[in-house]
């Protein structure tokens, strides 16, 4: 009876032995870890009520503008970009261009991103949103969307549609002798989509609520589908230019949202990777590559999305040209450049300014997780860095960084790692053709103390999007290591049974 017993209980730490490791490895690791706060929206955009325009403080005084030269460039950006987007239209006062931005004033990411992929995987995501196969995306799409109410009050400039001289507040605005109105071509509505001119608020331009929301949507799906994130960016970037074709915004409207949407990736992907992203990036993944292999586009989906050439002269395209994206996006090249035109919109760069190290903000490196699986918080930092635009540019000061991040260069790069593991070579779509982001010297990542950057970076679970995007991480070593030695107790547990039997 006593063998017995010693042998139930020898048994039950067995089971322990085995199963408890292997419990604590199918668990990921959550979010608890280390959250980011809300970002300061006010404080990150408030270089524009520092440098370009004060706001009215009270009803009886208007706001003012405190930089005419760079104001007066603004407007007339505005005013011919906006006529570029008239010009030669039909009977019913519309283009092919006012139509694009008519469908994007609807501000649905359902609408608006899934011609980003290309004809095919464009109609497929479609189809996925109508059908309901895509439900975490729609709720990535819903939730991941960053606050312009309070910038908006903070900055009160008026639309260029308007007689900005007047304030909504009260009192007159001192233009600087800038006009009060503006020549701006209003858009007819097409279906059931509508400018809003009636319906928008009047004094509120800066930031762009729809380009916040755009890229609130677009960098978190161009950081889902790496393979096409020059695409990606570019379709985002025309949502943005869109609002300036319909002359409801102005180009520092339209990078101020930009800004507030890129910090509020960084916060969400840093705070929900393993409760949001991981299981949308694996929903869209794997739906892309259910249709594709139905249709026999492909057995994986960057195998697809080579043979459809989505990432290359089949994907994404858009002809319209304007002072600002001057080539047509034919392609990955092109892609890039027109996005990274779009990210200064022309304005000249202070030299005095220039040449800032750049350093990444907080979270920014969580966006770049599931297109460079292998690297740690340091290395991605360091794509940041290589890709980021120089200091010296409207809005950069106050952005934390934000401002300069040019996310269609960075999520889809060429890298190579130095036998250190540091990042030594980063080579972008506009400069070579790619598949999609790639690491040369992988197995080097984690060199030195690589691996220790993402905890000093409090960097939550490891979870990757599926099997097309899943490599073993450095912080999902402690489970493996569970694992391990769980099974090395088992192993000395059943060695000490076979022992104890002998000596009876």
């Amino acid at each position: 009876m006593e063998r017995m017993k010693t042998f139930q209980n020898l048994s039950s730490v067995f089971a322990i032995a085995i199963c408890l490791p292997l419990a604590l490895a199918a668990v990921p690791a959550t979010a608890q870890a280390d959250q980011l706060p809300n970002p300061d929206w006010v404080a990150l955009l408030s270089d524009y009520e520092k440098n370009y325009w004060q706001a009215p403080v009270d009803a009886g005084h208007g706001g003012k503008v405190l930089d005419a030269k760079t104001m007066k460039l603004d407007e007339d950006i505005t005013v011919e970009i906006n006529h570029l987007g008239a010009k030669n239209a039909d009977k019913d006062g519309l283009t092919a261009q006012r139509k694009r931005a008519l469908i994007d004033s609807d501000l649905y990411g359902e609408e608006t991103l899934p011609d980003s992929l290309g004809p095919v995987l464009g109609k497929y995501m479609s189809e996925g949103f109508k059908q309901g196969k895509l439900n975490l995306i729609s709720d990535l799409f819903k939730f991941n969307v960053a606050s312009t109410f309070q910038s908006k009050r903070a900055a009160m400039h008026p639309r260029p549609y308007l007689d900005r001289s007047q304030s909504t507040l009260g009192g007159t605005n001192d233009l600087a002798g800038l006009p009060a109105t503006l020549d701006i071509k209003q858009s007819p509505s097409w279906l059931e989509h509508i400018p809003g001119y009636s319906t928008l608020q009047k004094n509120s331009s800066y930031p762009s609520g729809h380009t916040t929301g755009a890229y609130s949507w677009g960098i978190a799906l161009a950081g889902i589908l790496p393979e096409l994130a020059p695409q990606i960016m570019a379709r985002t970037s025309e949502a943005g230019n869109n609002r300036i074709v319909l002359g409801v915004h102005y180009p520092l409207d339209i990078m101020g949202g930009r800004i507030g949407a890129s910090a509020q990736n960084g916060q969400y992907w840093h705070n929900e990777f393993a409760s949001s992203i991981v299981p949308a990036a694996r929903q869209l993944r794997d739906y892309l590559t259910e249709r594709c292999k139905a249709d026999h586009h492909g057995d994986t989906l960057p195998e697809c999305i080579s043979n459809l050439k989505a990432n290359s002269t089949d994907g994404y395209t858009n002809d319209f040209v304007d002072p600002v994206a001057t080539e047509p996006v034919k392609d990955q090249a092109s892609a890039v450049c027109v996005y990274t035109a779009r990210m200064t919109y022309t304005f000249p760069q202070v030299k005095s300014q220039a040449g800032v190290k750049f350093k990444a903000p907080r979270g920014a490196a969580d966006v770049l997780r599931l297109a460079y699986p292998q690297l740690h918080v340091d290395q991605r930092n360091a794509i940041l860095k290589a890709t980021a635009m120089d200091s010296g540019y409207p809005l950069w000061e106050s952005s934390d960084g934000w401002q300069r991040i040019n996310w269609a260069k960075a999520l889809c790069a060429r890298v190579t790692l130095n036998q250190n593991g540091d990042v030594a070579k980063v080579e972008t779509a506009d400069q070579v053709a790619l598949d999609g982001p790639t690491v040369i010297n992988a197995q080097c990542a984690d060199k030195g103390n690589h691996p220790a950057s993402d905890a000093a970076a409090g960097q939550n679970s490891a979870e990757s999007a599926g099997p097309d995007l899943a490599v073993l991480h450095a912080t999902q070593q402690p489970a493996l290591t569970a694992v391990a030695v769980g099974t090395v107790a088992a192993l000395l547990v059943g060695f000490l049974l076979r022992l104890r039997r002998k000596r009876q």
